[in-house]
């Protein structure tokens, strides 16, 4: 079998590891990578064993395959060259930094007849792979997903850099239409949210609430999905998942504690999970997400088939995340007032401050000077 000529676009923090893996995978020859610092692709194309290119068009007609990793807002110029040329494109997500480009980039593949695969990698998730295999019909979900400050994805919002995840995710659980949504989001750097909380109703009855700071203390990513069948906590990071259902005695003839005398209440404690809420707890290790997620975008361009996170799939996060933005930027934070403040820019001054001067310190960046 031939080796499918492949190449990565933008070697910064995610592509490089692309190219790392590409470059391992026996039934790929990595052509080259492109950055547009010199000096990044140069490195990274010596720890690979390829060449170095700062403009991508150079491998328009070289290549079988690309994966697309460099800025969101470069995502739609890039991925449409290689779209044009026939090119199948991994594009890193979001799909694009807003949904007009998404909407150009699906349409531009469908009349070209190129695959578009989105790097959604969380569908690469051990947890939802599992998940995936069990009848749990959301009506219920929390998503959680904090990062600590990296610096990264300041060209687009948390919404777009992290709860699209979880949005994602979401929309291929729950497969029913958004029909209300509220959400509020705060801006810590001034340009874009980021912090970022939403409630989305749909059609089929399902509520979710959605979370995502780029500003936090500790890193968290997780979810808790609960339904007629149970409930399911999954830890994204720890690739743990716990599973609860009530037991068959629980759902056919139920218990009431108020009947109960002090033992049976705590005999009911002591037997609660366990054996009157049934629990599973899941370690799921195996497997790199990353290198799931480019071994399936090689075999369905090998086979034609159709990718986990088609560019529809891409599509629909943008364009939820897009709503998402807008009911954000109107939200008014003192409704009753006539010159509210309104979206994650604007926050209301402040009655007070939380801490003591005690408690407070002076401090500058290098190279500020001090106030």
């Amino acid at each position: 079998m031939m080796k499918l000529r492949m190449a990565v676009v933008g070697v910064g923090h995610l592509g490089k590891e692309h190219a790392r893996i590409l470059s391992s995978l026996p039934e790929v020859e990595l052509i080259g990578v492109v950055d547009a610092n010199p000096a990044q692709a140069e490195t990274i194309a010596q720890r690979c064993r390829t060449e170095a290119f700062t403009d991508h068009r150079h491998l328009l007609r070289q290549v079988d395959a690309v994966s697309v990793v460099v800025p969101t807002s470069h995502h739609r110029s890039v991925a449409s060259d290689f779209i044009r040329a026939g090119v199948p494109c991994l594009i890193e997500k979001p799909l694009a930094a807003s949904l007009p480009e998404a909407e150009e980039l699906v349409d531009l593949a469908s009349r070209h007849g190129v695959m578009l695969q989105v790097g959604h990698i969380e569908r690469f998730n051990p947890v939802v792979q599992d998940l995936e295999k069990r009848p749990l019909r959301p009506k219920y979900i929390e998503a959680e997903r904090l990062g600590v400050f990296s610096g990264r994805a300041l060209d687009v919002g948390v919404v777009f850099d992290l709860m699209i995840h979880d949005l994602d995710l979401i929309l291929a659980m729950v497969r029913s239409e958004v029909t209300h949504i509220q959400a509020v989001g705060a801006s810590l750097f001034g340009r874009h949210e980021d912090l970022a909380n939403a409630r989305l109703t749909f059609a089929n009855g399902c509520i979710a609430t959605v979370t995502a700071s780029r500003v936090s203390m500790k890193p968290s990513r997780t979810m808790r999905l609960i339904g007629a069948e149970g409930m399911a906590c999954l830890d994204f990071a720890q690739r743990q998942a716990l599973l609860l259902q009530p037991s068959a005695k629980m759902r056919r003839q139920g218990v009431d504690p108020r009947q109960l005398d002090a033992a049976g209440l705590a005999q009911l404690k002591e037997r609660l999970f366990g054996q009157v809420i049934e629990r599973r707890e899941l370690n799921l290790k195996d497997g790199d997400q990353l290198t799931m997620e480019l071994q399936h975008f090689i075999d369905c361009v090998r086979t034609g088939s159709q990718p986990k996170v088609t560019g529809i799939d891409g599509l629909r996060a943008v364009r939820l995340a897009t709503q998402i933005v807008d009911h954000m930027q109107r939200h008014a934070w003192e409704p009753d007032q006539a010159h509210s403040p309104i979206g994650p820019t604007q926050l209301p001054e402040p009655v007070g401050m939380l801490l003591r001067a005690e408690d407070r310190t002076d401090w500058h960046l290098p190279g500020e000077k001090a106030a």
